[in-house]
């Protein structure tokens, strides 16, 4: 078996989320793996300050490599943050560097987390041949940004449907495969500002389709059997949708991976905020939003 690399870009306002993430690993990956962030700040001294205290030690048993937007040759001051959306910017430089990071690891491939993802219990990240597993799912991107990739890749193998490889994380990247797209469109810095410009952003989207183009998605994953993981996001129907959330989460073994997005965090009630803390405290994880929701309004939205 050979162990992948786990990968998450991350950025201060997802630090309490980060911190939710780190614990999880202390507490139930399996020791030995690397694990890197890549900090997606134009001066990262904030989250350091933060991170360097609270949340390092908890990678004590892996061997983390923590790397900076800095580190990446592209034309990061291009993005501006959004007049209607603070975050957008940030939103389209981590799908960059959620595949920049592939010209850093030598494994067949990594897995791709996002700070909203989280383990409930015991987990390796290996594989045991030369595919890595992908799982589908009902796709939920819109159908333009799929057709305005396929046009600039050459490629026509029709519209997604619900066996599509899942858009979403956790999800396993081929290295070679990574690094071979950025490379067609003339290395990262060119492939940036092509990113910066092409309407509509899905750095997994475009993944997919670049796999097809190569040979098929077939010829570097496997599906797995199908599974659904707890996810809770920000919607109009947020209370039912945090009760299924709720009472999905230990019932969806053998996953183990558990998502909630950043404005979950923040548009919970303080009694689903504790409900849900107690239920994350039988998991040996103690989550630390207390900050974070109290600026959500102001801050985080």
């Amino acid at each position: 078996m050979q162990k992948i690399p786990l990968v998450t870009v991350t950025c201060c306002r997802d630090l309490a989320l980060l911190e939710l993430q780190a614990q999880s690993i202390y507490k139930h990956l399996t020791p030995g793996h690397d694990v890197y962030l890549v900090v997606n700040e134009a001066d990262p001294s904030e989250w350091h300050s933060t991170f360097d205290n609270r949340i390092a030690p908890y990678y004590e048993y892996q061997n983390l490599h923590v790397f900076h937007r800095s580190d990446f040759d592209a034309p990061w001051s291009d993005w501006r943050p959004g007049f209607t959306n603070h975050w957008s910017s940030g939103w389209e430089t981590q799908q960059i560097l959620k595949l920049a990071i592939a010209h850093h690891i030598s494994s067949i491939g990594y897995f791709i987390l996002d700070t909203q993802n989280f383990l409930i219990s015991s987990w390796t990240c290996s594989v045991s041949g030369e595919k890595l597993p992908y799982n589908s799912g009902k796709f939920v991107m819109p159908l333009s940004t799929w057709e305005t990739y396929s046009k600039c890749l050459g490629i026509d193998i029709g519209m997604p449907d619900d066996n599509t490889m899942a858009i979403c994380t956790p999800i396993f990247l081929n290295t070679n495969l990574v690094n071979s797209l950025i490379d067609y469109f003339g290395g990262l810095y060119e492939f940036a500002k092509w990113f910066k410009t092409i309407p509509g952003k899905s750095e997994f989207i475009l993944y997919l389709l670049w796999a097809e183009k190569n040979g098929g998605l077939e010829r570097y994953h496997y599906k797995s059997k199908e599974w659904a993981s707890p996810y809770l996001r920000d919607s109009n129907t947020f209370n039912q949708d945090f009760d299924s959330f709720f009472n999905f989460i230990g019932e969806h073994a053998p996953h183990v991976w558990v998502s909630a997005n950043h404005r979950s965090w923040g548009d919970m009630s303080d009694d689903q905020y504790k409900q849900l803390c107690s239920k994350l405290r039988s998991y040996q994880l103690n989550p630390n939003f207390l900050d974070y929701r109290k600026n959500y309004l102001i801050k985080y939205r």
